[in-house]
């Protein structure tokens, strides 16, 4: 088994999987041969001899069917729904957590390693920075409310498709949760809801747009990082004490 289990096993399956997707293969070889040279049929005698399956009914996307109007029925699309490319089974997802309706909202990229596992993100070493950081803001898990932009583990970064896909899903799933202010964690977050060079200019207030106006926020170091890291937590401190205010503490 590939390290880290069968999670990072079928992580990478998923990953090579996708890779051949973007590379334009569209169907696998068949069991007999085939002349690759030959003209191709004529249009008439393939409907003649090839039967017409009937047409399967479609199955509504959520562009198409529109996005939940209430948390509950959006955490039930994070936990069962096939909202993006490649999403991972149910029983590997990590959903969020916290108060819905808390003034503060954290939105990291993805579940970390384990916390599939610990049922909840920020798990073990990292989430013991995690919640140091919430104390010395004044908080803790109680009072926030947090969530991953993808909630399960996405193999190297998070492609076009699916990022747009999560994207959108965000951006309703902030408007229902109403915060005051919004901490963005890590490269992944930051690229998908301000812009690819968001983490770079990091230092001051931005503005998320959601489906119902726009939020103050911050784009900072994930905890992961952080950890790897500390000479940045001086960094990451400065930017959150810029929601403390906007947040009037």
């Amino acid at each position: 088994m590939l390290n880290g289990g069968d999670h990072r096993f079928r992580d990478v399956i998923a990953s090579a999987l996708g890779w051949w997707a973007d590379a334009g293969v569209d169907a696998l070889a068949d069991d007999a041969t085939r002349d690759w040279l030959a003209p191709p049929q004529p249009r008439m005698e393939m409907l003649a001899t090839t039967p017409i399956a009937p047409a399967a009914a479609p199955v509504a996307a959520p562009e198409a069917a529109g996005l939940p109007d209430t948390i509950e029925a959006l955490h039930a699309l994070l936990s069962t729904g096939d909202y993006m490319p490649n999403a991972a089974p149910p029983g590997r997802r990590v959903g969020p957590a916290g108060t819905p309706g808390a003034e503060l909202m954290i939105v990291a990229d993805m579940p970390d390693p384990g916390d599939g596992e610990a049922g909840h993100l920020f798990g073990a070493e990292t989430g013991r920075l995690f919640d140091a950081m919430l104390a010395a803001m004044g908080r803790d898990r109680a009072r926030i409310y947090y969530a991953p932009l993808s909630p399960a583990r996405i193999a190297g970064r998070i492609d076009e498709k699916q990022g747009e896909a999560l994207t959108r899903l965000m951006r309703r799933h902030i408007a229902l949760a109403k915060p005051r202010a919004l901490i963005l964690f890590g490269d992944e977050t930051a690229r998908w809801l301000l812009g690819p060079d968001a983490l770079n200019e990091r230092g001051g207030l931005r503005s998320v747009e959601h489906d119902e106006g726009h939020v103050p926020a911050i784009a900072t170091f994930h905890p992961r990082h952080l950890r790897r890291m500390p000479a940045f937590k001086g960094a990451a401190w400065a930017d959150m004490r810029l929601l403390l205010g906007v947040l009037g503490q």
